[in-house]
């Protein structure tokens, strides 16, 4: 009997040390922004949007999933180094006449998740009487809905002397980049909950979820 339990103890003890390393890896996985420290003249700001669309994340995954061929967002790519979505890779951006070095710093891809982390490799960068001393940027697109559906999020942490202008900027350059994406892929934008659809058995009418 005291064998049997001893035994059972020590089961218990490895499945809570597997559990806790399971924890760990998914919390890395999905670890917030570092708030940037900004240095003096600058100031720290942080823009999000998310959407989510009628569409599997499989499509948003394959058009948003690149990092060297990012143009739907960067636009033109003057020159890549290294190897796409691979840590250190990076990618060089004339935007209004700067050029912006980024490096990927954070890379995740599934067929339901895809993740691409990248910071400003050449900061300070002046464009248009705005200062970017540092940005760290995140796009993720995540399937939802039982795969019927996407959650696409954009979050960017940054240091600038122009709060205001560098949050509509982003916002607005966002909205304009995400939603050409969507017409090419003909989804719809949702809000709250997964839509609902007809099962095939449903012969009442009525709308059940999948």
């Amino acid at each position: 009997m005291l064998a049997a339990i001893v035994s059972i103890a020590l089961c218990l003890s490895q499945l809570s040390l597997v559990s806790g390393s399971e924890s760990q890896i998914a919390k890395e996985e999905v670890a917030p922004l570092e708030d940037p420290k900004c240095p003096h003249g600058l100031y720290p700001g942080l823009t999000t949007n998310e959407w989510q669309f009628t569409t599997p994340a499989s499509a948003f995954i394959n058009k948003t999933g690149s990092f060297l061929h990012g143009e739907w967002y960067t636009g033109p790519i003057n020159s890549t180094h290294g190897k796409d979505n691979a840590i250190g890779a990076s990618r060089d951006v004339i935007f209004g006449g700067s050029l912006f070095i980024e490096r990927l710093v954070g890379s995740y891809n599934s067929p339901t998740q895809s993740v691409l982390r990248y910071v400003l490799a050449n900061g300070p960068v002046e464009w248009n009487h705005m200062v970017f001393g540092s940005y760290t940027e995140e796009l993720r697109a995540m399937s939802i809905c039982g795969g019927t559906a996407t959650q696409y999020t954009m979050t960017a942490t940054y240091c600038t002397n122009d709060l205001i202008t560098v949050y509509n900027l982003y916002d607005v350059y966002r909205r304009q980049a995400v939603q050409a994406v969507a017409n090419e892929l003909g989804t719809l934008v949702f809000s709250g909950t997964c839509p609902y659809q007809q099962t095939e058995t449903d012969k009442s009418g009525s709308y059940v979820a999948e």
